[in-house]
């Protein structure tokens, strides 16, 4: 291997990481911790260091030996995420390399690359496939496999926070906390912390638009946002540039502040797409028509609306699509359009009971795992 570079941080994982590559003589298990120290870099938006190891690493492996090249393959699929947020292109990698590392009985990377596909299958709302991808990750890691666990139950806190088990949801985001803080993992942490703010944003979104909202859990959704955001600046996270303002406009929706809002939208609507968020794009459009409406640019209002129809097949979550159709409504009765918000007033209420079916489904995947584990 080359020389290592210059880092530019304090990392605990790394650190540690680095300490095993120096006590060890070059071979196989000093290159598997060098794959490891890519998917570390890359996941604190060093991508640039993290390929260059992966390079070196292929160059080495010229007998493909199956545990380093599973490893190889890891690497590439989590720097793939961190540089894209591709996930088709990153779950290819990862679940090769999950299958590889089965049948080279390497159980920290099939542990690990499981959680990573059960968490990719999740957020894209294949439950059936993560809740299996969830078992297997747990069998597969022991409690000294940080990445596996944290991950793991990570997706395990999603799930209780998509059927509305707010307690269970914090105890297991709580528990994957706990994991990557004893191993240092801060990446993991900044990950944790920022989907648990989005998840609340997402809620809270969601009510903004059914039913009201508790002012203390607002004020409490936009303190952990600046705090997510400022972790997430300092840490040097620069993957996905726009998400952390994104989710301080949804924020401004909600406190009705409506040019606020329009603002932070008009600056990072557009960059969505090529930062591999294009599921979000027809969501924001319909909020960015509300807060127009609502600031009477009814003709601006007009062209978001059209924008969020035509963007429309980008949207896959019945949430997101129950959000879309509720601020198209809710836009169209000021324009006035009332037969546009009698439409798209009805077709919200469809997708808050196919919600509803979803949450009955991961209620019943979900709650098993959780059942047959105890929190560590």
């Amino acid at each position: 291997m080359e020389k290592e570079e210059k880092r530019y941080f304090t990392s605990r994982i790394i650190e540690n990481l680095d300490s095993q590559i120096r006590s060890l003589p070059p071979g196989a298990e000093r290159n598997i911790l060098f794959a490891r120290k890519s998917i570390a870099l890359a996941r604190h938006s060093l991508i640039s260091e993290a390929k260059r190891i992966i390079q070196d690493l292929r160059a080495i492996n010229t007998a493909y030996e199956p545990r380093l090249s599973a490893w190889i393959m890891f690497a590439e699929g989590v720097v793939e995420h961190a540089a894209t947020f591709d996930f088709a292109r990153s779950r290819d990698r990862i679940i090769r390399a999950h299958l590889v590392g089965q049948a080279a009985n390497d159980p920290a990377l099939a542990g690990t690359a499981a959680a990573w596909l059960a968490y990719f299958d999740f957020v894209q709302g294949k439950y059936k496939d993560s809740r299996d991808y969830l078992e297997k990750a747990f069998a597969w890691s022991t409690l000294d496999d940080s990445e596996a666990r944290s991950r793991a139950t990570m997706v395990l806190g999603f799930a209780f926070y998509f059927i509305g088990d707010l307690t269970e949801a914090k105890r297991w985001l709580q528990n994957a906390r706990s994991h990557a803080v004893r191993s240092g993992d801060i990446a993991m942490q900044n990950t944790i912390l920022f989907n648990s703010v989005a998840l609340q944003v997402s809620r809270l979104t969601l009510l903004d638009c059914t039913s009201t909202i508790d002012p203390a859990e607002l004020k409490f959704a936009v303190m952990s946002s600046q705090s997510a955001g400022n972790l997430n600046t300092a840490l040097g996270i620069i993957n996905q540039p726009s998400m952390v303002p994104m989710q301080r406009a949804e924020l401004y929706v909600i406190e009705g502040k409506w040019s606020s809002a329009i603002e932070v939208l008009n600056a990072h609507l557009d960059s969505l797409v090529e930062e591999g968020q294009s599921k979000w794009v027809p969501k924001f459009f319909a909020q960015r028509a509300w807060c127009k409406a609502k600031v009477h640019d009814m003709t601006g209002a007009s062209t978001d609306i059209s924008s969020a129809l035509n963007t429309l097949d980008f949207c896959i979550d019945p949430d997101d699509l129950c959000v879309v159709h509720s601020r198209i409504s809710s836009s169209a009765r000021l324009i006035p359009d009332d037969e546009l918000a009698t439409k798209h007033d009805k077709l919200a209420k469809e997708y808050l009971d196919t919600l509803k079916d979803h949450q009955s489904i991961v209620k019943e995947y979900f709650t098993e795992i959780a059942n047959n584990l105890n929190p560590e």
